[in-house]
C-alpha cells in the first residue's frame, strides 16, 4: 500500500458495487419486507474501506440512467443485458440515501457512463500530484491503470497495479483496448471478432503495437485463418476498439467537493436502526437511549412464582380460565436431552407468570416435582385450551419432566408459517416485532451477551422478563393469528392437517429409533478400508511424490489434475483465485482420465463417513438408546416436512460404494420394520391436476408411464422401448414438475441441447393437458400473487411479475413445483392422520418412527406385521377419492435398509 498517500482519492464504481452487494448476498429483509441485502452489502463494503485506509477524499460514482455516446455508436450496445430486478433500484435510492448521510460525494451525469467519470477524475486529480484508487471489479477499466492510478478490489482484497497488471497480461496496457477490441465483451454486447480468443488475441497484441497497425500490416499475419477472421470482421474490430476506449470528460468540479471525515459514518445510526441493520451498529458508540423491558413499556405484570401459595393460586387461575398458553425453558436445544430450567404461563393479556426449577445462583425455588405433579391435571384437563409457539418442543421438554399435555388448540409458529411470506421470520420475538408492534429480549442479550453459558446461569429475578415474555406474546398472537388464517383462506389446512400432525410428529420424535453400535462399527470399519483402497489406487497411479497428499483439498487437487496430470481446466471458482475441481468438473474429467472418477468416488466415500458414520452415534440419546431426529412443518415453502439434528432423511438408500448405513437402524426386540411408500405420487398428483387424457389413462389401465412416455420421445413401440430410453423418460417424467429445462436436461444426461430440447418439445406434445396445466397455474400465479396448492397452501411470489427474464423463470418454476410438490406433501399428511387414527383404535403398538418425503417408516410386531401392512395399505390408498389411483408399496424387515425401495 506504499501509494496510498495523503493526496489520494477514492473513486468507487457505485454500479458494480450494487449488483454485486445485490447477487453477492442471500436476500434480506426488514421486518415489513423491504429488500436490503443490496443496502447491507453496499453499507459494509464503504465502513470496510473506511477502516481500513482512512481515506481523506473519496467519491461514489454512478451510471447514466440515459443513453451514452456509445449507444449511438453503436445501437445494440449492453442490449442483450436482462432487465434489472423490480427491487434494485429501491435499494440504490436507499443506498444514495446513505452516502447523502455520511457526506459521501456522489457523481452521476447524464449521458456519461460511470467508467468515463472515473477516470476523468482521475485525470483531473493527476494534474494536482494526487493518485487514484479506482474501488472496482470491472476489468475495463484496467486501461486506466498507470504508477499514480491502481485499481483496489474489495472483494478478493487485492490492488491491481501496472506491474501486475502487465505481468498478468503480457504486454503493457497501453495495448489494452486494442487486446479487448479483438476479444470483445458478451456481456455488454461488444462484438470484437468472432473467432479470436484470448489466445489468439494475445499473440496479435505481442506482434503488433495497435489496432491500426495490425490492419495496415495484416498481410504478416502467419495464420491464414486468423486474417480471414480479421478481414472479415474490421469494422466490428474498429467499432469495439471505440466501444471499449474511456473517454475523458471535464466535469467542472472541485478537489474540496471529494473531501471526507470518517467520523461522518457515526451519522448513520438512524438509517440503520431504520434498516435494522444491527451488525453494522456494533462499531458505533453506546447509545444514550436504554431499552426498557417489555413489562415497562406496556405495564404489563410479569411475575416470579417461587412459593407453594403462589403455585396453588397460579393452578385455581387456570382451572378458572379454562386456556393458557405455555412455553418451558431449558439449558439446551435438544428438548430430550436438555434439563428443564423453568416453565412460563399466561392466562390473559396483561399478566404471565414464571415458575424457576433448576437456575443456579439464584434465590429459593421450588422442586421440579412440586410443579409437574400441581401442573400435571391441568395440562392433562381436556376443558382447558393450551396454547404454544411450537408446541412440540415443549411437549418433549415436559414429557421429560415427567408430563403429557393435552388438548393443544394452537400453536402460534405453525399458523405463522401458512399466512406468512417466504422471506418473513416466523420466530416468536419477530412475530411480535410485526403483529403487535412490542420488541422482546432476544435469547443473546439475556444470555450470551452477559456472559452465561445457558439459561440456567441467569438469575431467576432476571430471567422472568424474558419467559414470562414469551407465553405472554403467545397468548396475544393467537387470536390475531386466527384472524390472519381465516382472512387467508388457511383455516382447514390449519386446524385439519398441521395442527393435529404436530401430535403424530411429538409421538414420533419421542419414540426415536434405534441405532445399533455393532453394526455401524462394522460399516465404519469396510468405509475406512474403501478409502485406504481408493487411496492407494490413486497413489499407485501418480506416484510416490504424492503419497501426502490431501485428496479432500481442493488447491491440492488443483495441483494434481491440472499441473501434475496435465489435465484441461473446465472453469473457475466462484472467487475467480483459482480453477475449480468440484464434482461437476471431476464428471467431465473423468471422461478422459481413471483418477478424477476415483477421487469422485473417495469424496462420496468420506462424506457419508464424516456426515453420518461418525456423526450419528453423536445423536444417541443417553437415556434412550436411541435417535430422536426433530421434524419440522415450517421450514420448507412446499409444505414437505423436514428433517435435523439429524438429517435422517438424506441417508442415502444406495450408495455407489454398497456402504449402507440404513442396515444399522433397527426395530425393537420382537418388532419388524414396516415401510409404506406412496409410488410415484407426485405424476399421479401431475395426472390429477392436469387431468392430461393420456396420462390419465395411463394410471388408470396400470401402465408403466414411463415407458408410456418412452414409446413418445423416441417413437417406437411401447414392447420396443429398451431400458436405457426408459430411464431417460423416467428423468424427463420425474423432473417436469421442478422445470425441467433442455440444458438441464442436456447435463444431467450428458447428451447434446438440441437433442435435450427434442425430448422436452417431444413430452408436451405428448401430454399437451399437461402443457395447458402448467400455463394455467402461472395464469393464476400472475393474478393473485401467490400460487396454493390442492388443501389451499399458499406461496406468494412476486418473481412473477419481475422484466428480469431469470427471475421470472425462476418463480415459474416455484409455481408449478409448489403445486406438485405441495399436494403430494398434503397427501402424505392426511395419509399419516388417517393411519394414527386406525392404528389408535386398533394396534395401539405399531409407532410411526419415520417419515422420508414420499415414505412412512413404521415399527410394528412381529407376529401381526402382515395384517398391519394390509391395514397401511388400504388407509394410506384410500386418503383422497379421485380418478387416479394411489399405489402404497410396501416391505417388512428386520433393519432400515431391507425395506428400503
Amino acid at each position: 500500500m506504499k501509494f496510498i498517500k495523503e493526496k489520494t482519492i477514492f473513486v468507487i464504481d457505485g454500479s458494480s458495487f450494487l449488483y454485486r452487494a445485490y447477487y453477492g448476498l442471500k436476500p434480506m429483509h426488514t421486518s415489513s419486507g423491504q429488500t436490503i441485502q443490496a443496502v447491507y452489502g453496499f453499507c459494509r463494503m464503504i465502513l470496510k474501506l473506511i477502516k481500513q485506509f482512512d481515506p481523506k477524499n473519496i467519491a461514489v460514482v454512478w451510471d447514466s440512467p440515459q443513453k451514452t455516446v456509445r449507444h449511438e455508436l453503436f445501437q445494440e450496445y449492453k442490449a442483450t443485458r436482462q432487465a434489472p430486478p423490480s427491487d434494485l433500484f429501491e435499494q440504490k435510492k436507499m443506498i444514495q440515501e446513505y452516502a447523502d448521510i455520511i457526506g459521501l460525494k456522489q457523481v452521476q451525469v447524464a449521458g456519461i457512463e460511470a467508467d468515463d467519470l472515473m477516470y476523468s477524475i482521475a485525470q483531473d486529480f493527476h494534474l494536482h500530484g494526487y493518485t487514484t484508487v479506482f474501488i472496482t471489479s470491472d476489468k475495463d477499466m484496467r486501461q486506466a491503470v498507470t504508477e499514480d492510478i491502481v485499481i483496489f478490489d474489495p472483494f478478493k482484497d487485492i490492488f491491481l497495479t501496472q506491474t501486475l497488471l502487465e505481468e498478468k497480461y503480457g504486454f503493457p496496457l497501453s495495448k489494452l483496448v486494442f487486446y479487448f477490441a479483438l476479444i470483445g465483451d458478451t456481456s455488454d454486447n461488444i462484438p470484437g471478432v468472432r473467432g479470436i480468443g484470448p489466445k489468439g488475441a494475445h499473440d496479435l497484441v505481442v506482434q503488433f503495437d495497435s489496432l491500426e497497425q495490425l490492419y495496415a500490416r495484416i498481410d504478416t499475419v502467419s495464420k491464414e485463418r486468423t486474417r480471414e477472421l480479421l478481414q472479415a470482421a474490421q469494422d466490428n474490430a474498429l467499432l469495439s476498439e471505440q466501444l471499449f476506449a474511456l473517454r475523458y470528460y471535464s466535469l467542472h468540479l472541485k478537489r474540496d467537493d471529494f473531501l471526507f471525515n470518517r467520523d461522518t459514518i457515526f451519522n448513520a445510526r438512524a438509517f440503520f436502526e431504520k434498516l435494522e441493520f444491527k451488525s453494522l451498529l456494533k462499531d458505533f458508540p453506546a447509545h444514550e437511549q436504554v431499552q426498557l423491558p417489555l413489562s415497562e413499556k406496556k405495564n404489563y405484570s410479569f411475575e416470579v412464582v417461587t412459593t407453594h401459595e403462589q403455585l396453588n393460586k397460579l393452578c385455581a387461575l387456570i382451572a378458572t380460565h379454562k386456556v393458557c398458553s405455555i412455553d418451558t425453558e431449558t439449558d439446551g436445544l435438544d428438548p430430550l436431552q436438555a434439563r428443564i430450567v423453568g416453565i412460563s404461563l399466561c392466562v390473559q393479556v396483561g399478566t404471565a407468570f414464571y415458575i424457576p426449577i433448576d437456575h443456579k445462583n439464584s434465590g429459593p425455588q421450588l422442586e421440579k416435582n412440586v410443579v409437574m405433579q400441581a401442573l400435571k391435571p391441568l395440562f392433562l384437563d381436556m376443558s382447558i385450551k393450551k396454547y404454544f409457539h411450537h408446541a412440540k418442543f415443549d411437549q418433549l421438554v415436559i414429557y421429560k419432566a415427567g408430563a403429557e399435555v393435552h388438548n393443544i388448540v394452537f400453536d402460534t409458529l405453525v399458523a405463522a408459517s401458512l399466512v406468512t411470506q417466504d422471506w418473513q421470520r416466523i420466530g416468536l420475538k419477530y412475530l411480535s416485532r410485526s403483529f403487535l408492534n412490542e420488541e422482546m429480549i432476544f435469547f443473546d442479550d439475556i444470555v450470551k451477551k452477559k456472559g452465561y453459558k445457558n439459561f440456567a446461569e441467569v438469575p431467576y429475578d432476571q430471567a422472568v422478563e424474558y419467559a414470562a415474555a414469551d407465553a405472554h406474546q403467545t397468548f396475544q398472537l393467537v387470536p390475531l393469528l386466527h384472524s390472519e388464517l381465516k382472512k387467508y383462506e388457511q383455516e382447514a389446512l390449519f386446524y385439519d392437517i398441521e395442527l393435529p400432525l404436530v401430535q403424530i410428529l411429538y409421538a414420533m420424535e419421542k419414540e426415536g429409533i434405534m441405532l445399533d453400535g455393532a453394526v455401524l462399527n462394522v460399516i465404519d470399519q469396510e468405509a475406512t478400508s474403501k478409502l485406504q483402497e481408493i487411496r492407494t489406487m490413486i497413489i499407485n497411479l501418480i506416484g510416490p511424490d504424492y503419497a501426502d497428499i490431501n485428496l479432500n483439498s481442493p488447491k491440492q487437487l488443483e495441483e494434481l489434475l491440472f499441473v501434475a496430470l496435465g489435465l484441461t481446466p473446465t472453469r473457475k471458482t466462484t472467487q475467480r483465485t483459482s480453477y475449480s475441481t468440484d464434482y461437476e468438473v471431476l464428471q467431465e474429467l473423468a471422461k478422459v482420465h481413471i483418477i478424477p472418477g476415483l477421487i469422485i468416488q473417495y469424496r462420496e466415500l468420506f462424506k457419508l463417513k464424516s456426515t453420518y458414520i461418525d456423526a450419528l452415534p453423536t445423536y444417541i440419546n443417553a437415556s434412550t438408546g436411541k435417535i430422536h431426529t426433530s421434524f419440522s412443518q415450517t421450514k420448507t415453502a412446499t409444505g414437505r416436512l423436514a428433517s435435523s439434528d439429524p438429517n435422517l432423511q438424506n441417508i442415502p438408500v444406495h450408495s455407489p460404494t454398497r456402504i449402507q448405513i440404513r442396515s444399522a437402524f433397527k426395530p425393537p426386540l420382537g418388532s419388524v420394520f414396516l415401510s409404506a411408500d406412496y409410488s410415484q405420487i407426485e405424476l399421479r398428483v401431475l395426472a390429477y391436476v392436469s387431468q392430461d387424457a393420456t396420462l390419465v389413462r395411463a394410471f388408470l389401465e396400470g401402465q408403466d408411464v414411463h415407458v408410456k412416455t418412452a414409446s413418445g420421445l423416441f417413437d417406437v413401440p411401447v414392447a420396443d422401448v429398451t431400458p436405457e430410453q426408459r430411464q431417460v423418460a423416467k428423468r424427463i417424467n420425474f423432473s417436469i414438475l421442478y422445470g425441467l429445462t433442455p440444458y438441464g436436461l442436456a447435463k444431467d444426461l450428458d447428451i447434446p441441447f438440441t437433442t435435450a430440447k427434442i425430448y422436452i418439445e417431444k413430452y408436451f406434445e405428448q401430454y399437451p393437458g399437461v402443457v395447458t396445466w402448467m400455463e394455467r397455474v402461472v395464469a393464476e400465479t400472475k393474478d393473485k400473487g401467490y400460487v396454493t396448492t390442492l388443501w389451499g397452501r399458499r406461496r406468494y411470489l412476486p418473481g412473477i411479475y419481475e422484466k428480469n427474464k431469470s427471475l421470472y423463470e425462476l418463480a415459474r418454476r416455484m409455481a408449478i413445483n409448489t403445486v406438485g410438490q405441495g399436494t403430494a406433501a398434503e397427501i402424505m399428511k392426511l395419509g399419516m392422520l388417517a393411519l394414527d387414527k386406525q392404528l389408535a383404535e386398533q394396534y395401539p403398538d405399531v409407532k410411526m418412527v419415520l417419515q422420508i418425503h414420499d415414505e412412512l417408516l413404521l415399527s410394528v410386531p412381529e407376529h401381526m406385521a402382515t395384517e398391519i401392512e394390509l391395514l397401511v395399505k388400504q388407509t394410506l390408498e384410500n386418503v383422497v377419492q379421485w380418478n387416479i389411483p394411489l399405489i402404497v408399496t410396501t416391505r417388512i424387515g428386520n433393519d432400515w435398509n431391507q425395506v428400503s425401495k
